[in-house]
């Protein structure tokens, strides 16, 4: 057995609510569309559609606190990225700021890598 061996880990302490997993699957499958750009900028109507919000106030926070429940940070042991090995590495979905239309969201490349080769619970794909 290769010591080197990526062992798969369930890696979210608690499961995401159904309104996180749209936001996250949304934000993933935009991510996409764009050619993988790490740096997305989002209308908030979109967010508003996607999770049958009306827009107010109360939808914008809604989504925030949807994005801060995405950044609970994930515990990797034995984490491996762009060749450099660490015993314990923290990380987060994404950083975001919400503007007066739009909400810029720069996704971790770390997480993509994470949720891509080291979750036995991945929820984007």
């Amino acid at each position: 057995m290769n010591s080197d061996a990526i062992i798969k880990q369930n890696l979210l302490v608690e499961p995401l609510s159904s309104d996180a997993l749209k936001l996250a699957r949304g934000i993933y499958n935009t991510y996409i569309t764009q050619d993988e750009e790490l740096s997305l900028e989002i209308k908030i109507p979109i967010f508003f559609k996607l999770l049958n919000l009306h827009p107010c106030q109360d939808s914008i926070e809604h989504i925030q606190n949807l994005l801060e429940e995405l950044n609970e940070p994930l515990a990797i042991r034995n984490f491996e990225f762009n060749g450099e090995k660490i015993q314990l590495k923290f990380v987060q979905f994404c950083s975001y700021k919400i503007g007066e239309n739009t909400i810029k969201i720069e996704l971790s490349p770390e997480y993509l890598h994470a949720q891509s080769e080291y979750m036995l619970d991945c929820f984007l794909f």
